[in-house]
């Protein structure tokens, strides 16, 4: 097995901690907490950081883009679903990138968010 095993020149982390811990119940991350939460995986060399869902809230639309504005050399991106709202959202928050996500399941689509599958994929 010694010298079968390619390993990259360079491994690039993302991290979602910003958007994704908030989905525990009762944790939120304030604006300040989470610019400094950003610096901090930066500092430690995560190169891609997932800031959170501008769509959620004004709060988090203005912590996603203080973030963007903060200068780090790690890129930002956020997350976003498959509508033209939230994508206008994150071009306004001035993120590197965005993370879309579009409802597959079925029953996701049909019950909660009343769509066809024909609608999700025009989406």
């Amino acid at each position: 097995m010694e010298g079968k095993l390619k390993f990259p020149e360079k491994v690039v982390f993302h991290d979602m901690t910003l958007r994704d811990g908030e989905q525990q119940a009762g944790i939120v991350f304030r604006k300040d907490a989470k610019i400094k939460i950003a610096r901090m995986l930066e500092e430690v060399g995560v190169s891609r950081i997932e800031v959170g869902m501008p769509a959620v809230s004004k709060e988090d639309a203005d912590a996603v883009e203080a973030i963007a504005h903060e200068g780090l050399h790690a890129q930002i991106f956020c997350f976003v679903s498959c509508m033209k709202k939230d994508i206008d959202l994150a071009l306004a928050c001035d993120v590197d990138g965005v993370i879309m996500e579009i409802p597959s399941s079925d029953q996701l689509l049909k019950y909660a968010y009343g769509w066809t599958v024909e609608k999700a994929i025009n989406l």
